[in-house]
Protein backbone atom coordinates (compact mmCIF):
# COMPACT_ATOMS: atom_id res chain seq x y z
CA UNK A 1 0.00 0.00 0.00
CA UNK A 2 2.76 2.16 0.82
CA UNK A 3 4.28 1.75 -2.40
CA UNK A 4 1.23 2.19 -4.10
CA UNK A 5 0.13 5.53 -2.33
CA UNK A 6 3.52 6.91 -2.73
CA UNK A 7 3.54 6.72 -6.21
CA UNK A 8 0.25 8.35 -7.20
CA UNK A 9 1.44 11.36 -5.19
CA UNK A 10 4.20 11.71 -6.81
CA UNK A 11 3.23 11.09 -10.29
CA UNK A 12 0.18 13.27 -9.33
CA UNK A 13 2.65 16.07 -7.94
CA UNK A 14 5.14 15.93 -10.48
CA UNK A 15 2.44 15.41 -13.16
CA UNK A 16 -1.08 16.68 -12.87
CA UNK A 17 -1.76 20.03 -13.74
CA UNK A 18 -5.41 21.30 -11.97
CA UNK A 19 -6.72 24.84 -11.22
CA UNK A 20 -4.42 25.60 -7.74
CA UNK A 21 -3.47 22.11 -7.76
CA UNK A 22 -0.67 20.85 -5.62
CA UNK A 23 1.40 20.60 -8.26
CA UNK A 24 1.12 24.29 -9.52
CA UNK A 25 1.84 24.91 -5.46
CA UNK A 26 4.79 22.74 -5.35
CA UNK A 27 5.93 24.19 -8.75
CA UNK A 28 6.21 27.57 -7.32
CA UNK A 29 7.19 26.24 -4.05
CA UNK A 30 10.05 23.51 -5.62
CA UNK A 31 11.38 26.46 -7.75
CA UNK A 32 11.62 29.04 -4.68
CA UNK A 33 13.44 26.07 -3.24
CA UNK A 34 16.24 26.18 -6.21
CA UNK A 35 16.10 29.85 -6.65
CA UNK A 36 17.18 29.43 -2.93
CA UNK A 37 19.99 27.00 -3.08
CA UNK A 38 21.42 28.45 -6.09
CA UNK A 39 21.82 32.10 -4.24
CA UNK A 40 23.41 30.31 -1.18
CA UNK A 41 25.92 28.61 -3.52
CA UNK A 42 26.31 31.33 -5.99
CA UNK A 43 26.51 33.92 -3.17
CA UNK A 44 27.75 32.14 0.31
CA UNK A 45 24.38 34.11 1.63
CA UNK A 46 20.68 33.40 2.93
CA UNK A 47 18.03 34.89 1.53
CA UNK A 48 18.36 38.82 2.98
CA UNK A 49 15.69 40.06 1.79
CA UNK A 50 13.17 37.70 0.59
CA UNK A 51 10.65 37.71 2.92
CA UNK A 52 9.53 33.89 2.12
CA UNK A 53 12.25 32.94 3.67
CA UNK A 54 11.03 32.02 7.31
CA UNK A 55 13.19 28.89 8.12
CA UNK A 56 16.12 28.10 10.41
CA UNK A 57 19.33 28.20 8.51
CA UNK A 58 19.29 24.01 8.54
CA UNK A 59 16.77 24.46 5.87
CA UNK A 60 19.06 26.39 3.84
CA UNK A 61 21.15 23.12 3.69
CA UNK A 62 18.99 20.79 3.52
CA UNK A 63 17.43 22.61 0.04
CA UNK A 64 20.84 22.50 -1.46
CA UNK A 65 21.08 18.67 -1.05
CA UNK A 66 19.12 17.88 -4.46
CA UNK A 67 20.79 20.93 -6.44
CA UNK A 68 24.14 19.08 -5.60
CA UNK A 69 22.99 16.03 -6.53
CA UNK A 70 21.52 17.50 -9.73
CA UNK A 71 23.90 19.32 -10.47
CA UNK A 72 21.56 21.67 -10.79
CA UNK A 73 19.21 19.85 -13.34
CA UNK A 74 16.36 17.84 -11.89
CA UNK A 75 16.15 19.36 -8.65
CA UNK A 76 12.11 18.58 -8.75
CA UNK A 77 12.62 14.69 -9.18
CA UNK A 78 15.84 14.81 -6.71
CA UNK A 79 13.97 16.44 -4.02
CA UNK A 80 11.00 13.96 -4.50
CA UNK A 81 13.72 11.10 -4.06
CA UNK A 82 14.95 13.10 -0.52
CA UNK A 83 10.99 12.92 0.72
CA UNK A 84 10.63 9.49 -0.22
CA UNK A 85 13.41 8.19 1.45
CA UNK A 86 12.61 9.99 4.51
CA UNK A 87 9.20 8.91 4.15
CA UNK A 88 10.21 4.91 3.45
CA UNK A 89 12.60 5.49 6.61
CA UNK A 90 9.91 6.06 9.08
CA UNK A 91 7.62 3.75 7.69
CA UNK A 92 11.17 1.21 8.49
CA UNK A 93 11.58 2.39 11.79
CA UNK A 94 7.44 2.12 12.63
CA UNK A 95 7.74 -1.66 11.14
CA UNK A 96 10.60 -2.44 13.28
CA UNK A 97 9.29 -1.12 16.47
CA UNK A 98 6.06 -3.34 16.07
CA UNK A 99 7.90 -6.32 15.13
CA UNK A 100 9.34 -6.30 18.74
CA UNK A 101 6.69 -5.23 20.58
CA UNK A 102 4.47 -7.84 18.58
CA UNK A 103 3.20 -6.97 15.61
CA UNK A 104 -0.50 -7.87 16.47
CA UNK A 105 -1.01 -5.27 19.12
CA UNK A 106 1.57 -2.49 17.51
CA UNK A 107 0.82 -3.17 13.73
CA UNK A 108 -1.51 0.61 14.12
CA UNK A 109 1.56 2.50 13.97
CA UNK A 110 3.08 2.14 10.27
CA UNK A 111 -0.80 2.02 9.05
CA UNK A 112 -1.17 5.64 10.55
CA UNK A 113 1.59 6.31 9.13
CA UNK A 114 1.30 5.28 5.64
CA UNK A 115 -2.56 6.23 5.29
CA UNK A 116 -1.90 9.59 7.25
CA UNK A 117 0.13 10.79 4.87
CA UNK A 118 -1.48 9.36 2.09
CA UNK A 119 -4.57 11.08 3.49
CA UNK A 120 -2.66 14.99 3.23
CA UNK A 121 -1.71 13.99 -0.27
CA UNK A 122 0.61 15.39 -2.73
CA UNK A 123 1.33 18.58 -0.64
CA UNK A 124 3.82 15.85 1.41
CA UNK A 125 6.10 15.60 -1.47
CA UNK A 126 6.05 19.29 -2.61
CA UNK A 127 7.46 20.69 0.67
CA UNK A 128 9.96 19.26 3.21
CA UNK A 129 7.67 18.91 6.27
CA UNK A 130 7.63 15.50 6.05
CA UNK A 131 11.48 15.17 6.46
CA UNK A 132 11.11 17.06 9.68
CA UNK A 133 8.42 15.14 11.14
CA UNK A 134 11.05 12.28 10.10
CA UNK A 135 13.25 13.50 12.33
CA UNK A 136 10.77 13.64 15.14
CA UNK A 137 9.18 10.35 14.69
CA UNK A 138 13.02 8.49 14.64
CA UNK A 139 13.67 10.97 18.27
CA UNK A 140 10.51 9.56 19.90
CA UNK A 141 11.49 5.80 18.94
CA UNK A 142 15.21 6.45 19.74
CA UNK A 143 14.59 8.24 22.89
CA UNK A 144 14.66 5.43 25.39
CA UNK A 145 17.35 2.90 24.23
CA UNK A 146 19.92 5.49 22.05
CA UNK A 147 20.27 9.38 23.58
CA UNK A 148 22.80 10.02 21.25
CA UNK A 149 20.72 9.47 17.66
CA UNK A 150 17.50 10.85 19.25
CA UNK A 151 19.36 13.86 20.44
CA UNK A 152 21.13 14.13 16.99
CA UNK A 153 16.95 13.48 15.69
CA UNK A 154 16.29 16.44 17.67
CA UNK A 155 18.90 19.16 16.68
CA UNK A 156 18.28 18.41 13.21
CA UNK A 157 14.63 18.99 13.35
CA UNK A 158 14.85 22.06 15.39
CA UNK A 159 17.72 23.14 12.23
CA UNK A 160 15.41 22.21 9.91
CA UNK A 161 11.65 24.14 11.66
CA UNK A 162 11.97 24.83 15.44
CA UNK A 163 8.91 22.32 16.19
CA UNK A 164 10.52 19.24 16.65
CA UNK A 165 11.94 20.70 20.09
CA UNK A 166 8.78 19.68 21.67
CA UNK A 167 10.29 16.00 21.67
CA UNK A 168 12.40 17.12 24.23
CA UNK A 169 9.87 18.58 26.52
CA UNK A 170 7.41 15.23 26.43
CA UNK A 171 10.80 13.58 27.49
CA UNK A 172 10.84 12.05 31.89
CA UNK A 173 13.51 14.08 33.52
CA UNK A 174 16.51 11.73 33.09
CA UNK A 175 16.22 11.06 29.62
CA UNK A 176 15.60 14.89 28.96
CA UNK A 177 18.55 16.07 30.05
CA UNK A 178 20.64 13.37 28.10
CA UNK A 179 18.99 13.64 25.23
CA UNK A 180 18.82 17.73 25.52
CA UNK A 181 22.44 17.62 26.33
CA UNK A 182 22.84 15.97 22.72
CA UNK A 183 20.82 17.77 20.85
CA UNK A 184 22.64 21.49 22.32
CA UNK A 185 25.81 20.28 21.87
CA UNK A 186 25.22 18.93 18.24
CA UNK A 187 22.38 21.87 17.60
CA UNK A 188 25.64 24.48 18.53
CA UNK A 189 28.07 22.97 16.48
CA UNK A 190 25.79 22.76 13.64
CA UNK A 191 25.09 26.49 13.82
CA UNK A 192 28.14 27.55 14.28
CA UNK A 193 28.91 25.72 10.73
CA UNK A 194 25.81 26.72 9.12
CA UNK A 195 25.99 30.86 10.59
CA UNK A 196 29.85 30.67 8.77
CA UNK A 197 28.26 29.64 5.46
CA UNK A 198 27.20 33.61 4.84
CA UNK A 199 24.86 36.27 6.21
CA UNK A 200 21.18 35.98 6.55
CA UNK A 201 21.00 32.40 8.27
CA UNK A 202 18.95 33.85 11.15
CA UNK A 203 16.73 36.49 9.00
CA UNK A 204 14.11 34.20 9.11
CA UNK A 205 13.48 35.40 12.95
CA UNK A 206 12.46 38.82 11.50
CA UNK A 207 10.00 37.36 8.75
CA UNK A 208 8.34 34.98 10.90
CA UNK A 209 7.44 37.68 13.55
CA UNK A 210 5.54 40.46 10.87
CA UNK A 211 3.36 37.02 10.31
CA UNK A 212 -0.13 37.65 10.29
CA UNK A 213 -3.43 35.93 10.67
CA UNK A 214 -2.69 33.34 7.66
CA UNK A 215 -6.49 32.64 6.11
CA UNK A 216 -6.24 28.67 6.92
CA UNK A 217 -5.13 29.50 10.98
CA UNK A 218 -8.00 28.15 13.89
CA UNK A 219 -8.22 31.93 14.82
CA UNK A 220 -8.68 32.99 11.47
CA UNK A 221 -12.14 30.88 10.80
CA UNK A 222 -14.50 32.77 13.25
CA UNK A 223 -13.37 36.01 10.65
CA UNK A 224 -13.86 34.57 7.76
CA UNK A 225 -17.26 33.53 8.48
CA UNK A 226 -18.19 36.99 10.17
CA UNK A 227 -16.61 38.05 6.59
CA UNK A 228 -19.58 36.64 4.40
CA UNK A 229 -22.06 37.43 6.54
CA UNK A 230 -20.93 41.39 7.47
CA UNK A 231 -18.10 41.85 5.49
CA UNK A 232 -15.25 44.09 7.27
CA UNK A 233 -11.99 41.86 6.47
CA UNK A 234 -9.98 41.87 3.30
CA UNK A 235 -7.57 39.16 2.13
CA UNK A 236 -4.03 40.20 1.37
CA UNK A 237 -0.83 38.13 0.05
CA UNK A 238 1.93 38.70 2.62
CA UNK A 239 5.23 36.71 3.39
CA UNK A 240 3.88 33.73 0.46
CA UNK A 241 0.51 33.21 1.84
CA UNK A 242 -2.75 34.70 1.77
CA UNK A 243 -3.63 36.55 5.38
CA UNK A 244 -6.75 38.68 6.61
CA UNK A 245 -6.68 41.77 7.14
CA UNK A 246 -8.90 44.43 9.48
CA UNK A 247 -10.32 45.03 12.21
CA UNK A 248 -9.76 42.74 15.51
CA UNK A 249 -7.15 40.55 13.65
CA UNK A 250 -4.02 42.19 15.28
CA UNK A 251 -6.12 40.89 18.96
CA UNK A 252 -7.03 37.80 17.41
CA UNK A 253 -3.27 37.29 16.56
CA UNK A 254 -2.26 38.49 20.31
CA UNK A 255 -5.10 35.90 21.07
CA UNK A 256 -3.01 32.77 19.89
CA UNK A 257 -0.06 34.01 21.64
CA UNK A 258 -1.74 33.98 25.04
CA UNK A 259 -3.93 30.73 24.25
CA UNK A 260 -0.24 28.44 23.34
CA UNK A 261 1.11 30.29 26.74
CA UNK A 262 -1.77 28.78 28.60
CA UNK A 263 -2.27 25.56 27.07
CA UNK A 264 1.40 24.93 27.37
CA UNK A 265 1.24 25.44 30.72
CA UNK A 266 -1.69 23.11 31.08
CA UNK A 267 0.47 19.97 29.38
CA UNK A 268 3.61 21.58 31.79
CA UNK A 269 1.32 20.21 34.96
CA UNK A 270 0.39 17.42 33.29
CA UNK A 271 4.11 16.28 32.37
CA UNK A 272 4.96 17.05 36.08
CA UNK A 273 2.00 15.27 38.09
CA UNK A 274 0.79 12.33 35.39
CA UNK A 275 4.20 11.11 34.11
CA UNK A 276 2.33 10.64 30.70
CA UNK A 277 4.18 8.65 27.94
CA UNK A 278 6.23 10.95 25.94
CA UNK A 279 4.63 10.27 22.93
CA UNK A 280 1.06 10.67 23.36
CA UNK A 281 2.30 14.54 25.41
CA UNK A 282 4.16 15.50 22.30
CA UNK A 283 1.16 14.74 20.34
CA UNK A 284 -1.03 16.74 22.47
CA UNK A 285 1.97 19.89 22.22
CA UNK A 286 1.80 19.47 18.91
CA UNK A 287 -1.45 19.77 18.00
CA UNK A 288 -1.98 22.92 20.56
CA UNK A 289 1.14 24.37 18.64
CA UNK A 290 -1.43 23.70 15.43
CA UNK A 291 -4.64 25.23 17.05
CA UNK A 292 -2.63 27.91 18.38
CA UNK A 293 -0.77 28.67 15.45
CA UNK A 294 -0.88 32.19 13.53
CA UNK A 295 0.02 30.25 10.19
CA UNK A 296 -1.42 26.98 9.50
CA UNK A 297 -0.33 25.54 6.20
CA UNK A 298 -1.38 21.83 5.06
CA UNK A 299 1.38 20.28 5.05
CA UNK A 300 1.99 20.95 8.92
CA UNK A 301 -0.54 18.69 9.37
CA UNK A 302 2.06 15.83 9.04
CA UNK A 303 3.54 16.85 12.17
CA UNK A 304 0.65 15.38 13.60
CA UNK A 305 0.66 11.94 11.84
CA UNK A 306 4.31 11.44 12.55
CA UNK A 307 3.78 11.36 16.13
CA UNK A 308 0.53 10.13 16.24
CA UNK A 309 1.83 6.78 14.80
CA UNK A 310 4.48 6.61 17.33
CA UNK A 311 1.95 6.67 19.69
CA UNK A 312 0.08 4.54 17.75
CA UNK A 313 2.74 1.82 18.64
CA UNK A 314 1.72 1.27 21.89
CA UNK A 315 -1.99 -0.62 22.90
CA UNK A 316 -2.12 1.77 26.10
CA UNK A 317 -1.85 4.65 24.83
CA UNK A 318 -3.93 7.32 25.86
CA UNK A 319 -4.42 8.98 22.67
CA UNK A 320 -5.86 6.29 20.71
CA UNK A 321 -9.42 7.84 19.71
CA UNK A 322 -7.52 10.80 19.17
CA UNK A 323 -5.64 9.35 16.03
CA UNK A 324 -9.24 9.13 14.36
CA UNK A 325 -9.30 12.55 14.79
CA UNK A 326 -5.51 13.29 13.49
CA UNK A 327 -6.71 10.92 10.35
CA UNK A 328 -9.91 12.77 9.76
CA UNK A 329 -8.22 16.11 10.14
CA UNK A 330 -5.46 14.96 7.43
CA UNK A 331 -8.39 13.98 4.93
CA UNK A 332 -9.95 17.42 5.29
CA UNK A 333 -6.41 18.99 4.70
CA UNK A 334 -6.25 17.70 1.58
CA UNK A 335 -10.09 18.87 0.29
CA UNK A 336 -9.14 22.14 1.61
CA UNK A 337 -5.78 21.92 -0.18
CA UNK A 338 -5.83 21.39 -3.26
CA UNK A 339 -9.12 20.78 -4.12
CA UNK A 340 -10.74 23.95 -2.86
CA UNK A 341 -8.15 26.34 -2.09
CA UNK A 342 -9.24 28.63 -5.06
CA UNK A 343 -12.43 29.03 -2.71
CA UNK A 344 -10.19 29.36 0.07
CA UNK A 345 -7.79 32.12 -1.18
CA UNK A 346 -10.85 34.16 -2.07
CA UNK A 347 -12.65 33.46 1.06
CA UNK A 348 -16.02 31.99 -0.38
CA UNK A 349 -18.27 29.66 1.03
CA UNK A 350 -17.49 26.51 -0.14
CA UNK A 351 -13.78 27.06 0.71
CA UNK A 352 -14.40 28.62 4.19
CA UNK A 353 -17.33 25.43 5.20
CA UNK A 354 -13.86 23.30 4.23
CA UNK A 355 -11.56 25.30 6.67
CA UNK A 356 -14.52 25.25 9.27
CA UNK A 357 -14.25 21.25 9.44
CA UNK A 358 -11.31 20.70 8.86
CA UNK A 359 -10.35 23.56 11.77
CA UNK A 360 -13.22 22.33 13.97
CA UNK A 361 -12.02 18.49 13.39
CA UNK A 362 -8.30 20.08 14.39
CA UNK A 363 -9.73 21.69 17.61
CA UNK A 364 -11.36 18.68 18.33
CA UNK A 365 -8.44 16.61 18.51
CA UNK A 366 -6.64 18.74 20.20
CA UNK A 367 -9.19 19.46 23.31
CA UNK A 368 -9.49 15.68 23.50
CA UNK A 369 -5.90 14.78 23.14
CA UNK A 370 -5.68 17.07 26.29
CA UNK A 371 -8.78 15.99 27.97
CA UNK A 372 -7.64 12.05 27.74
CA UNK A 373 -4.04 12.92 29.38
CA UNK A 374 -5.74 14.68 32.21
CA UNK A 375 -7.91 12.48 33.13
CA UNK A 376 -5.02 10.04 33.49
CA UNK A 377 -3.13 12.59 36.08
CA UNK A 378 -4.63 10.71 39.07
CA UNK A 379 -3.56 7.29 38.08
CA UNK A 380 -0.94 5.46 39.33
CA UNK A 381 3.10 5.94 37.84
CA UNK A 382 3.14 2.23 37.05
CA UNK A 383 0.99 2.70 34.02
CA UNK A 384 3.19 4.79 32.45
CA UNK A 385 6.71 2.91 33.49
CA UNK A 386 5.00 -0.04 31.73
CA UNK A 387 4.38 2.31 28.32
CA UNK A 388 8.19 3.58 28.61
CA UNK A 389 9.28 -0.12 28.89
CA UNK A 390 7.45 -1.00 26.15
CA UNK A 391 8.40 2.02 23.78
CA UNK A 392 11.60 0.88 24.76
CA UNK A 393 11.33 -2.47 23.59
CA UNK A 394 10.16 -1.62 20.70
CA UNK A 395 12.72 0.44 19.79
CA UNK A 396 15.58 -1.11 20.56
Amino acid sequence: MWVVTRTVMVVFTGVTVLPHSVWDASAADLTLYRGWAEQIMSQNAFPLTDERWQYPPGAGALLLVPWLLGGGLGYNWFFFALVAAADAAVLGLLIRAARRAGWETAQAGPWVWTVGVALLGRVCYGRFDLIVAATAAAALLWAARRPVAAGAAVAAGVLLKVWPVVVVLGLRRRALWRISAVAAGIGLTATVGLTALGPGSWSFLEFQSKRGLQLESVAATPLLIARLMTGGWSIVHRYGAEELSGPAVAIVARGCVVAMAVGGAILLIIWWRARPPAPDLVLAAVLLALVTSRVLSPQYLVWAVAVASVCALDPRTTQRPVLVLVLATALMSQVEFPFLYDRVATGSWPGVIALTVRNGLLLGATVWSVFRLSRNMSRENAECSRSVAFLSAASS
